[in-house]
């Protein structure tokens, strides 16, 4: 039977003070993990401030006027408690190698500043794949009892030697359309990393430093990449998600600072396509895709 560890937070703990625990505790090998515990983590009555959100809003190419709460910023109201099941001993992979592949955000709710919610997050669903150990990272708002907004963060964490074995090499990036729309070009570098980290309180330093990012096994910083995903959406014509939507994403290679980027649109299967993708090459950093969703009145277990 698989050990679950529940942890309750009277207010939203500091994701900065995780990180020494975060990158020091001493992990066993990735091989070695058997039977890896699940993880509940839960905070309660946490308010959505509307000057944090338009500061989000700014660094991510919202719409700052317009109000509301870009469908992305939840996620950093969820990271802290990320960060606080990465930092127990108990967790039993190295948080710094992990590898975030996807993501899914549902949102069968509405969402205002203003707002008090209660965030749940749970760290399970652990499978052994050709390139390493893969687990889910379910985060969720819900107000009164219902579900506002859910989210599926999907993270490897890679065999030692995955690059030899069958399967476990990544594919090559795609590149997006020669027919996709350009509908925006910028410059990413460790300022706009900078920029992110002080609204999004996450201060990994693989995005802050080269001289950390190379410590921990990359060739130098690379860009967060839900900002990635968030600037991505924020780019006019803004008609990426809403209420009663879901947003697939598919991180496939990072960005590495400094970069020049283009956000790009393009319609595949019927779906409106929006991506990042390194202008000199035209690979896909990320793309994502939304449809419409239908959900019954759904009540939150207590």
């Amino acid at each position: 039977m698989t050990r679950s560890i529940h942890l309750r937070f009277a207010t939203v703990p500091s994701g900065l003070a995780c990180y020494p625990r975060v990158v020091l505790t001493p992990r066993q090998a990735v091989t070695e993990v058997v039977e890896p515990p699940e993880f509940h983590a839960r905070v309660e009555r946490v308010k959505l401030q509307k000057t944090d959100i338009a500061k989000y809003a700014a660094v991510c190419g919202f719409d700052v006027a317009a109000g509301g709460v870009p469908v992305t910023y939840p996620h950093i109201l969820a990271m802290p408690l990320h960060l606080k099941i990465f930092a127990t001993e108990a967790f039993p992979l190295r948080p710094m190698g992990l590898i975030h592949l996807s993501n899914v955000i549902e949102t069968p709710g509405e969402i205002h500043p203003g707002m008090t919610v209660d965030v749940d997050v749970s760290l399970r669903m652990y499978r052994k794949t050709d390139a390493g150990i893969v687990f889910d990272l379910d985060s969720q708002l819900a107000s009164g009892g219902r579900a506002l907004w859910r989210e599926t963060c999907v993270f490897l964490s890679r065999w030692p030697d995955s690059v030899e074995r069958k399967g476990g090499r990544p594919p090559r990036p795609p590149k997006a359309p020669k027919d996709a729309r350009v509908l925006q070009e910028l410059d990413v570098t460790q300022r706009t990393a900078w920029q992110y980290a002080r609204v999004s309180r996450d201060f990994n330093p693989i995005h802050l430093s080269d001289r950390a990012a190379r410590f921990f096994g990359l060739r130098g910083a690379i860009s967060h990449g839900m900002w990635a995903l968030a600037r991505a959406l924020a780019e006019a014509p803004r008609t990426a998600s809403g209420t009663a939507s879901r947003l697939e994403t598919q991180f496939l290679t990072p960005v590495q600072l400094p970069a020049k980027v283009a956000i790009k649109e393009w319609t595949d299967d019927g779906a409106t396509r929006r991506a990042m993708c390194d202008v000199r090459t035209g690979r896909v950093h990320m793309y994502a895709h939304w449809t419409s969703a239908r959900y019954a009145k759904e009540k939150v277990p207590a």
